[in-house]
């Protein structure tokens, strides 16, 4: 089946949401599909080179084509509505996609399609009404936590499956018990990650006579 993995703004930012691209492009590729990835916009890459730097970026063991809309990205909502509406639903038809995985809601002209939510939904009145509007066009709904699960069902009134962030497992290699450190990693730095609630903690560990380290990552 031939799926497209779905980028609402730029696939060459380093976060969550296109880290679970890759691996899911991966992986479906890995089962016998033929997976593709279409974003808005890239920032700093060569179109000829933008898939072989996505693999090398992200550790991928083959490459994955890439489509992007446009070069240079913005922030303009109205550039993203138009974009997706008229070049990106042509773009899927014109590579015979079969189904699309969206990653951040977009207005798609195109089915059958599924959304994945990775984000907490804090935008204000008018965007979350126009989010309840297009999340009724899509044909399955998907949060990538159980804490997400309850956020979007609140704010939205819209149930989803929990499918969690994929993991590579053969590029996890932790080093023995008695070679580990006493280290705390914190990822993220945004306010909804809280960072503050494990400075906390590691100062509480350290007055009881905890030698404990904290890494933050971002």
């Amino acid at each position: 089946m031939r799926i497209a993995l779905i980028r609402r703004v730029s696939i060459t930012g380093f976060d969550g949401v296109n880290k679970f691209i890759a691996l899911m492009a991966e992986g479906l590729a890995k089962l016998g599909h033929e997976p593709l990835i279409v974003s808005l916009c890239h920032d700093d890459t060569e179109d000829r080179e933008l898939s072989n730097w996505f693999r090398e970026a992200h550790g991928l063991d083959l490459e994955i084509p890439i489509y992007t809309l446009k070069h240079r990205c913005d922030s303009s909502w109205l550039s993203i509505v138009w974009n997706w509406r008229w070049k990106g639903s042509r773009l899927l038809r014109k590579k015979g996609v079969e189904v699309a995985i969206v990653n951040g809601v977009i207005p798609l002209r195109f089915s059958p399609k599924i959304i994945v939510n990775h984000g907490v939904f804090t935008a204000g009145k008018l965007y979350r009404w126009a989010a309840k509007l297009l999340y009724r066009r899509y044909d399955a709904v998907v949060c990538v936590s159980n804490k997400l699960r309850s956020e979007v069902e609140s704010n939205l009134g819209v149930d989803c499956r929990v499918v969690p962030l994929p993991m590579k497992l053969d590029l996890y290699k932790p080093a023995n018990p008695g070679e580990r450190e006493d280290v705390v990693v914190h990822i993220g730095i945004r306010p909804v990650k809280n960072p503050q609630v494990s400075i906390e903690a590691i100062k509480m560990l350290r007055r009881r006579g905890y030698e404990v380290k904290l890494v933050i990552i971002s």
